[in-house]
């Protein structure tokens, strides 16, 4: 259905581009952009028009929200253009975070924008007047109803299609303007049937509506700026690509940074200890090599080498398993090890705890009450238990 909403509109040379390539990807972009301004800026000429023959206020600030539009793609194309732009020296990562600088502009121009309607309108609140009201009036304002909507659709439809905060932000902008269209409505029914004052109140739940949307917009940009956490169907997707190596037995201490549609992934793969360095290495760069391919990302992976045929090891780990599988402390344990020296004996492995943000065993009476488990049996043993960072998956 989305397809045959949308696809028409869109540009052949576009309708199968590779999203994963950043000039496709910006070329993507852009045509949305410009297919808003069009659009909006023929919407914002009609609205004003009718709008100042009929004397309604919130007709003509909605007018003004569809020129706002108009800036936002514009911003829209200019970000895109800035993160096509190739890695430098002073931008070794690319320009792909500009995505989000515009996604940030477009949510300040939005709540700018919200309270000069809220201003403008409330004087028609207090002072109303009448508004000249046809039915061929209705049907346009109904028509941008429409128009509004469509145009949102396909905003989120390539927002989706590329996975970018940007233009589901710009198909917000749409959609807002959408639904300030059908507060207009009610204000000129309103109006029509006697009750003026609706007007000026129309343009007051316009103005509230860009400031929601601007709110809403800014958040997103903002936690995309600072660094927000990778979804756990990336994480998910990260394990079933390293886990598809037949020599990888398990990963952990997964870390991913994300610019625009580019991944910097870092990633602990667990594989046999009896594996030569040169083999280890060799798995190494498969598995780099595989998320490279399948998740557009330059990926470093560490190697820890596990004994997989200690019987020591191994019944030392399921009697942790089934601690950990009772706790409500603890989620799991990884890099589990076993130090044999003449000098010193120690037990090493990983917890990845319940609560996110923690940083010592001492702060989890589970992790302590495991250590003193495992004393029983490893009496000389010095156990070291290590609390995985809030910024690592598994």
């Amino acid at each position: 259905m989305k397809h045959f909403l949308y696809n028409w509109a869109i540009p052949r040379s576009l309708r199968n581009a590779a999203v994963k390539d950043v000039g496709q990807r910006s070329a993507i972009g852009r045509f949305g952009g410009w297919l808003s301004i069009v659009v909006n800026f023929l919407l914002f000429a009609a609205k004003l028009l009718v709008g100042l023959l009929i004397n309604s206020i919130a007709l003509i600030a909605d007018s003004i929200h569809s020129l706002s539009d108009v800036s936002t793609s514009i911003i829209v194309i200019i970000g895109y253009r800035i993160s096509k732009k190739p890695a430098d020296s002073r931008h070794p990562f690319g320009h792909q975070r500009a995505e989000y600088v515009a996604t940030l502009v477009i949510a300040v121009l939005l709540a700018v924008a919200g309270v000069e309607f809220i201003k403008s309108s409330w004087n028609r609140v207090l002072h109303p007047q009448l508004s000249v009201v046809t039915s061929g009036v209705l049907v346009f304002v109904l028509l941008t109803i429409l128009i509004k909507a469509w145009l949102g659709g396909l905003a989120n439809y390539l927002g989706q299609r590329i996975d970018s905060a940007t233009l589901r932000a710009d198909a917000l902008h749409h959609y807002t303007d959408s639904v300030s269209s059908i507060l207009v409505l009610v204000a000129i029914v309103g109006s029509r049937l006697g009750y003026p004052f609706l007007d000026g109140a129309g343009g007051v739940a316009v103005g509230i509506m860009l400031i929601w949307a601007g709110i809403t917009i800014a958040k997103e940009a903002a936690d995309s700026l600072l660094g927000r956490a990778p979804s756990p169907e990336c994480i998910a997707e990260i394990k079933e690509i390293c886990m598809g190596i037949d020599e990888v037995s398990n990963i952990h201490d997964t870390i991913v940074h994300s610019y625009g549609d580019q991944k910097f992934i870092s990633v602990h793969v667990e594989v046999d200890q009896k594996n030569s360095s040169l083999k280890a290495h060799e798995i190494a760069t498969k598995v780099e090599r595989e998320l490279a391919r399948r998740l557009n990302a330059y990926a470093v992976v560490h190697v820890d080498p596990i004994d997989l045929e200690s019987p020591e090891l191994l019944a030392l780990k399921k009697s942790i398993d089934e601690f950990v599988s009772k706790s409500n402390e603890i989620r799991e344990i990884h890099d589990l090890r076993i130090i044999k020296k003449e000098d010193h004996k120690k037990i090493f492995f990983d917890i990845v705890p319940v609560r996110k943000g923690l940083e010592n065993c001492r702060e989890l009476n589970d992790c302590q009450t495991l250590k003193q488990l495992i004393q029983q049996d490893f009496h000389d043993f010095e156990i070291k238990i290590h609390i995985d960072r809030m910024y690592t998956y598994n």
